[in-house]
């Protein structure tokens, strides 16, 4: 017993503690690489492990590459979504409040407006342009139904004047004019004038010598003041050339209008001999000639026949005719409708020009 505490118990040295059976081992974790030689490009380091839901992500290591499953870089910024409603609400709410007076496209536009600021607000939340087209399609609503209102107000106005003042508005009936060439539903104003200008017209249609003699002296003044010499200085016979002008001469009458201030006017359509196709071969054959050496060895006697031939020729090359609308004036004198002298010779210096 005694030998047993003397004796001394040897004690393992390095004792570890034992765990538990079943228990894993901790895993250490991979080695770490070995550091780069001097001069070597370090080598790249894997993907760091997202760390378990719950637990704090280790922050990146310099030179690690960025994980993109991970959290986005700092300073990342999301732009917000633009809606084109926004735009169209803006605009249809100004055109609602330009078209207010146009009750039916106001009302439309302001709605359409509305419709497109709620629509641009839950696509791309609130929005200056979506707001204003909010308030301007209000706003032209409004507007719409006022001028709605006061057209109402306006128009059962108008009617109960009319109702109460019956004679108040006078009809005027154009329809007896509409005939008044042919003699239907004319008055007896429009009858007797129309009868005065048709009688005038039958003067140039039946070639009366007296407005013949008339408009032959006229023509014949007006081309001695343009041309340095007469018709008869040229050997030309002013009445036959007024002849000439009235040979396919017609007309159809269209209309006399009367007024209560004592003057009216009848319109007719007239069918001629074309003096401007006329002029225009006298001319050019006048020019070529007087470009021609042999005008430059005639005299004047020699000339101013030579125009007059020129001139008989040029009648018998131009057979066209042409068309021209014009009006007969006519004013009253007591109870008799007569031709407006000053106004008819401009009518005829229009229709046979100026020579």
């Amino acid at each position: 017993m005694a030998d047993d505490q003397d004796r001394t118990v040897p004690l393992p040295e390095n004792p570890e503690p034992q765990q538990p059976d079943g228990a894993a081992t901790p895993d250490a974790g991979p080695t770490p690489p070995p550091p780069p030689a001097p001069g070597q490009t370090p080598p790249a380091q894997p993907y760091q492990a997202a760390a378990p839901q719950g637990q704090p992500q280790q922050p990146f290591a310099p030179g690690q590459p960025v994980n993109p499953y991970g959290q986005p870089s700092p300073g990342y910024y999301q732009q917000p979504t633009k809606s084109g409603k926004a735009t169209g609400a803006l605009v249809c709410g100004i055109f609602a409040i330009l078209l207010a007076w146009a009750p039916l496209f106001g009302i439309i536009l302001g709605i359409v407006a509305i419709v497109l600021a709620v629509k641009a607000v839950k696509e791309a939340g609130k929005d200056g342009k979506a707001t204003g087209g909010k308030v301007c399609g209000i706003i032209g609503i409004v507007l719409s139904v006022l001028s709605f209102i006061l057209y109402l107000v306006i128009g059962f106005g108008a009617m109960a004047y009319l109702a109460a003042n019956p004679g108040s508005v006078t009809v005027v009936d154009n329809a007896p004019y509409a005939d008044s060439s042919s003699g239907l539903n004319a008055t007896e104003d429009e009858k007797q004038a129309e009868a005065v200008a048709q009688a005038e017209l039958d003067k140039l249609k039946n070639q009366d010598p007296a407005f013949v003699q008339q408009l032959a002296a006229q023509l014949d003044a007006e081309f001695a003041d343009s041309a340095g010499y007469s018709l008869a200085e040229l050997g030309v016979d002013p009445v036959a050339f007024v002849q000439w002008l009235l040979a396919d001469f017609d007309y159809q009458l269209d209309g006399t209008y009367t007024s209560s201030d004592g003057t009216g006017t009848t319109y007719a359509d007239v069918t001629m001999r074309d003096v401007y196709a006329f002029a225009s071969t006298f001319m050019t054959d006048a020019t070529a000639f007087s470009r021609s050496t042999e005008a430059g060895s005639m005299d004047e006697a020699a000339m101013k026949a030579k125009l007059g031939e020129l001139f008989n020729a040029a009648m018998e090359k131009t057979t066209d005719t042409t068309e021209s609308y014009i009006g007969v004036d006519l004013v009253k004198q007591g109870d008799a409708w007569v031709i407006d002298e000053e106004s008819w010779a401009d009518e005829t210096e229009l229709l046979f020009g100026n020579l």
